[in-house]
């Protein structure tokens, strides 16, 4: 007997599951060679990032007349309930978006019975990435003392050199390898990455409110930026949220951080995702 697969997407507000909601849901049912869609759009409670809507397009404005995903919970759940397969591209933050959106909605969905296909760790799996691997590609042949690590640093320059040659790198700069190393690097706010730029707002990159507005957090709860500044938390971390609770604009102090810290890339995306293609 063939399984019914559903595959689904969602699009979110932002890149944290527990603070931010889904604003659009596409799911496609394949049974017997029949499809089936549902498709909505969702009313959230909580704004939509700027680097998020950079990615999808949607405003909250495109949404004022849309239902609550509370007001549809049971369309959605009796469509994901005909499934025996669910099927999605690096599914697992999709998933884990449509359980919170039950959770706080004070109930449960069980997906758990269902068969997970993920086209992503299927490739993944296919194309590992150890240096074993990396040295069968890029270099040719077995790697025969892997983990000693006098072999290992050879292995690493070797795959190095056969990775510039085969995506024609060879006469890439150091520096613009390094920025394909940590390209994430760029849009950081200081030394480390708690918080980055996204479309020209620094964001959380750590902790509940993750990819969430510094500022926003501010008037959201302003004692979560107080507990950060008593915490054990880098000395420029402390700062950025002491200067943010201390009453001046966000425009004031966006100029003061970036006259300290430099500009991000012009393109001024960020990091708008917490995983690739949720």
């Amino acid at each position: 007997m063939s399984k019914i697969m559903i595959a689904f997407d969602v699009e979110t507000t932002g890149r944290n599951p527990d603070t931010d909601q889904i604003v659009e849901l596409s799911m496609c049912l394949y049974e017997g060679g029949t499809e089936e869609s549902y498709y909505q759009l969702f009313k959230p409670e909580v704004p939509i990032a700027k680097g998020a809507q950079a990615v999808h397009g949607i405003s909250m404005e495109d949404l004022a007349h849309e239902p609550t995903f509370a007001e549809v919970a049971d369309e959605v759940e009796a469509f994901l309930a005909r499934a025996d397969v669910i099927v999605g591209y690096n599914v697992r933050f999709d998933i884990r978006c449509v359980e919170k959106e039950f959770e706080r909605i004070g109930r449960t969905i069980d997906l758990s019975s269902r068969l997970v296909v993920d086209p992503y760790r299927i490739w993944q799996s296919l194309e590992p990435r150890s240096l074993t691997d990396a040295y069968k590609r890029f270099v040719g042949g077995e790697f025969e003392d892997a983990h000693s690590a006098e072999a290992d640093v050879q292995a690493a320059v070797d795959v190095l050199r056969g990775i510039r040659r085969t995506f024609n790198l060879e006469e890439t700069s150091w520096e613009e390898l390094a920025k394909m190393t940590n390209p994430e690097k760029e849009y950081w706010v200081g030394p480390t990455n708690h918080f980055t730029w996204s479309v020209g707002e620094i964001v959380f990159s750590f902790g509940k409110y993750n990819g969430r507005p510094l500022f926003e957090v501010k008037d959201r709860e302003a004692s979560y930026l107080q507990w950060v500044e008593r915490s054990d938390f880098p000395a420029h971390v402390k700062s950025l949220c002491k200067g943010a609770l201390s009453g001046i604009s966000e425009e004031d102090f966006n100029k003061r951080i970036l006259e300290h810290y430099g500009s991000p890339p012009p393109d001024g995306l960020g990091i708008v995702s917490e995983e690739p293609e949720g």
